[in-house]
């Protein structure tokens, strides 16, 4: 009994050295092999911190920054990715909130450069007074996005709501983790490591892998993803309708494959879900057809819209509004 105690007790102390090692030579050496995967984790055990919310499982902590994938990435006071606005609206001026998810929170894009900043840029030029704030978090689906409207838009009193819908948003909601799964989740490097590992594994061995077929079962009607995404989606419209606020959903197009789409059930999905709602809605699939898709990404492993993805988004959304007219929100 003694002997199998110390033999045991030596294997413990043997995987615990080999833990402690691995993760002080990956620490080492992680700016050396990094890659969006892994960035894509550092990002959310840094910047993301889990809530006591079982529809809202994370949420960024206020104030913290750090270079991600390249990028400098700070949150404000409130844990948007924004530059720092009073929760009170001034008199006169007029408030635009985008949701949404890494695309809208500008994964891989400097802050100036996204399409929220731009789009507020371009309505103050004429002198008019518009705040454009972005609450865009990355890993979020649309129950998540319409939860963190009522949790912390809401009392931002906006006129004008911009959903910024991917055809992504419709995964199921994370479930919430254990305190100690979350501390080794979030401050072990050898575990970004493994987590790395274990998605291309995952992809590799998974028979026939494919986005369209990854995508098309997640617009199964009896997928739980799909319907909560319908029902979250129906209570945005329905707060928006009751608080006169006006909701406008923009498409964003999965940027792998655009002339020969191969997603529009995923469009029009969204697209039938405005008009049965009577819900503002704008696709802009037709403003990237004749663009080389790599061209629109932030890099050729991570196919996040880029700075110059990000300027053509504000663009269109920009004559899109201003074709409503002044007096639109």
């Amino acid at each position: 009994m003694e002997k199998h105690l110390t033999r045991l007790t030596v294997l413990i102390c043997t995987l615990i050295m080999c833990f402690i090692i691995s993760e002080v030579i990956i620490r080492g050496f992680y700016y050396y092999f990094s890659n969006y995967n892994m960035e894509m984790w550092r990002y959310a055990s840094e910047i993301k911190r889990p809530i006591s919310n079982n529809k809202l499982p994370f949420h960024h902590f206020p104030n913290r920054e750090g270079i991600y994938y390249g990028v400098n990435i700070a949150t404000n006071s409130i844990g948007f990715r924004d530059n720092e606005y009073s929760i009170e609206k001034y008199p006169g001026k007029k408030r635009i909130l985008f949701l949404g998810d890494s695309f809208t929170f500008g994964w891989g894009v400097p802050l100036d450069s996204l399409y929220s900043k731009l789009l507020e840029q371009m309505l103050n030029e004429d002198g008019s007074e518009i705040e454009v704030i972005n609450a865009g978090i990355g890993n979020y689906n649309s129950r998540m996005e319409v939860e963190l409207f009522k949790l912390k838009g809401m009392d931002l009193n906006p006129d004008l709501v911009i959903l910024m819908y991917f055809i992504n948003d419709v995964e199921p909601t994370p479930k919430r983790i254990s305190s100690f799964s979350y501390f080794i989740r979030s401050k072990s490097y050898l575990y970004g490591v493994l987590f790395d590992r274990y998605l291309k594994l995952k992809t590799l061995f998974l028979d026939n892998f494919t986005w369209r077929k990854y995508y098309t079962n997640l617009y199964s009607i009896d997928s739980e993803g799909f319907l909560d995404n319908y029902e979250s989606l129906k209570e945005l419209s329905n707060i928006c309708k009751q608080n006169k606020i006006k909701l406008l959903i923009v498409n964003i197009p999965e940027l792998r494959e655009l002339k020969n789409y191969p997603f529009p059930f995923a469009t029009e999905y969204i697209r039938k879900f405005a008009n049965d709602n009577d819900v503002y809605f704008f696709d802009l699939l037709p403003h990237f057809r004749d663009y080389d898709p790599p061209s629109l990404w932030v890099s050729n492993e991570d196919p996040h819209a880029n700075s110059k993805t990000n300027m053509i988004i504000a663009k269109v959304i920009y004559e899109m509004i201003s074709e409503k007219g002044p007096n639109w929100f």
